[in-house]
């Protein structure tokens, strides 16, 4: 007998399901509504009933990493690895407190799309013609794949895109940022910019707020994506103003990233895995643990996520840069944003009322 609170009771002997509705729903609060909740369960339901056939496991709960390849495999086989029921799936290990997968399915989840985004994104700018002969035998990851099994794809999607475009196109491909999330989310940056005198200020109280956020998710004990904050890592990003926010040197922002693992790799002697611990992209990070060379290149979808709130707060697209990355042998990664020359003579508040406040 598993007794999930709040979710699911499943009595295996009696094979019935008894569904908690009202605990679900407010677990997972205004984010899904009656269908989505009755999906989810459903999918639930089918993955504990394989995970009870295949390990005589009761729950998921119960399942470690090489369960999960064995449920994505499954489910892929069925073609129902959707980004729903992964989703469902990580609601619910949140339910059974296995931090481990948890980590795991929002690994799986986090810029699965990036490929088949720089597809669109090449077909929207050069035409079906050449991203068909790019992508050409290439076959993309389905959702699902583990990040161990992505970097040999990456290395040879990079090899066609620069052997096709070029490096100064492969870049501009990647500057359209197929990892970040659409301009409006930016929405209240460029609201918040509005109220600052000028950019540093601004830079300045978005660190702050970003401290706060790692301080909420320290005393809380929750996960800031896939991480565990605590008083190391904390001062990390106390102590390097850059870190997820930016520090403004004459025209351009200098911006790097917290650590994926900071905890780790804060504490990592060896070179290779302080890179490793580092390095945020599913697409790459395994490379570098197993010194497999892919062109640093690719790091400019990096840079085009980095940059994407300020095309939103300049209402242009700005100019960006790779400068360091763990990809050529940094032990971090860095990016500069390019200020459009009028924002360096006039205050922000200003220049945004002459511009209009809509994007």
């Amino acid at each position: 007998m598993s007794n999930i609170p709040g979710c699911i009771k499943i009595n295996w002997a009696q094979g019935r399901y008894c569904l908690d509705e009202d605990g679900f729903k407010k677990f997972s609060g205004k984010a899904i509504d009656e269908r989505s909740l009755q999906n989810s369960i459903e999918i639930v339901k089918e993955t504990e009933l394989f995970l009870k056939s295949r390990y005589n496991l009761e729950d998921f709960g119960q399942v470690d990493i090489a369960g999960l390849r064995e449920v994505m495999q499954y489910l892929r086989e069925k073609r129902k690895n959707t980004k729903d029921n992964l989703r469902a799936l990580l609601r619910y290990t949140q339910f059974v407190d296995n931090r481990e997968i948890e980590i795991a399915l929002k690994e799986l989840l986090d810029g699965s799309d990036v490929l088949e985004n720089l597809s669109s994104i090449v077909k929207k700018a050069l035409g079906e013609k050449r991203r068909r002969k790019i992508f050409e035998g290439i076959s993309l990851p389905p959702l699902g794949t583990f990040a161990i099994d992505k970097p040999k794809t990456t290395r040879r999607l990079m090899e066609k895109l620069e052997a096709e475009l070029g490096e100064k196109q492969c870049r501009k491909m990647l500057l359209k940022a197929p990892h970040a999330p659409p301009k409006k989310v930016y929405l209240p940056e460029r609201k918040a910019f509005q109220k600052s005198w000028n950019i540093d200020n601004f830079l300045l109280k978005h660190h702050k707020k970003y401290i706060a956020e790692l301080e909420q998710h320290m005393k809380q004990g929750t996960l800031y994506f896939t991480q565990e904050i605590n008083e190391d890592a904390l001062n990390y990003v106390r102590n390097t103003p850059t870190c997820q926010n930016g520090v403004r040197e004459g025209d351009i922002i200098y911006v790097t990233k917290i650590p994926y693992m900071a905890k780790k790799y804060l504490k990592e002697k060896n070179l290779k895995m302080k890179r490793y611990y580092y390095c945020h992209c599913s697409w790459v990070r395994e490379a570098i643990k197993a010194d497999a060379e892919i062109s640093p290149d690719f790091c400019y979808c990096s840079a085009g996520f980095e940059k994407r709130p300020w095309d939103v707060i300049f209402k242009r697209s700005v100019k960006a840069d790779v400068l360091e990355t763990v990809l050529k042998g940094d032990l971090f990664c860095r990016f500069a944003i390019h200020i459009p020359e009028e924002y360096l003579k006039t205050k922000p508040r200003e220049q945004l009322k002459k511009q209009g406040t809509n994007t």
